[in-house]
């Protein structure tokens, strides 16, 4: 009986053997895991949201100079050069510096200008009286010939101008059979809706009007600021005093057109 109560001991002693390190493994693997979910939170507290960051974006499409305006607020100090900005920012205007980036770096709409200058009279004159072929424009100056009482007109050009959005000052001397006309058109932006039913936005249009070729006694005819025009809409820009006083006295239409390419 002595040997049997002995015998049992001993595989008892075994098992107890057996499966300690299994155990001991399982426990220092709990603590460990314990430890780092512990020392977790204390890794995203050392992120100091007001740390400052140095950080480079290569642009593609947008001028460094224009994100250095946009987030004036929130850079601190910035280096451009070509198409890199470099900048000290907090870490915690990293995100907002991004969504600029992304809003900002995408590629410029090219927006074709139409530009007709129209030359119009309250006397009628069937020289000047002329067929208006296209259907809008025919459309805007019979709007205009009742608001002004126009009796005849001309239609001087058509001129056309290619110019990128955003791309600041454009100018150029306009197709006319009557004078040296030239105009100037900035800021020029599409404002994004569906394809359509979109808006270019321009900051000015002048219109100028010269007695020679050279830029001496020049005049500004029209000056138009903040305007607005849809999509292969019609617009017009302004009306101006042409010509002599008096009874020969006659009107200078400035009529654009938009086309969104």
């Amino acid at each position: 009986m002595r040997k049997k109560n002995i015998s049992i001991l001993f595989l008892i002693l075994i098992f107890v053997f057996a499966i300690l390190p299994t155990k001991v493994s399982l426990l220092s693997a709990e603590l460990i895991q314990e430890e780092q979910v512990n020392t977790e939170p204390s890794k995203q507290v050392s992120q100091n949201q007001d740390e400052i960051i140095l950080k480079t974006y290569s642009l593609k499409f947008v001028n460094p100079l224009e994100i250095k305006m946009a987030a004036s607020l929130y850079i601190l100090a910035s280096t451009v050069t070509d198409d890199t900005i470099t900048v000290r920012i907090r870490r915690k205007d990293i995100p907002r510096l991004e969504e600029l980036i992304k809003r900002l770096d995408v590629e410029k709409k090219t927006i074709l200008i139409k530009v007709y200058t129209v030359i119009a009279s309250k006397e009628k004159e069937p020289q000047e009286d002329e067929a208006i072929e296209n259907k809008d424009l025919r459309k805007v100056l019979d709007e205009l010939r009742s608001l002004w009482n126009f009796k005849s007109y001309k239609v001087d050009g058509p001129s056309f101008l290619t110019i990128k959005e955003d791309s600041g000052l454009n100018s150029f001397r306009l197709v006319s059979s009557v004078s040296y006309f030239y105009m100037l058109i900035s800021h020029s932006k599409v404002i994004e809706e569906e394809p359509g039913k979109r808006n270019v936005s321009i900051g000015q249009i002048q219109l100028k009007w010269r007695p020679g070729v050279t830029a001496e006694n020049e005049q500004t005819l029209i000056n138009t600021n903040n305007i607005a025009i849809k999509e292969n809409g019609y617009l017009v820009a302004g009306i101006s005093g042409y010509g002599l006083s008096g009874r020969d006295a006659k009107a200078l239409i400035l009529i654009i057109n938009a086309e969104i390419k």
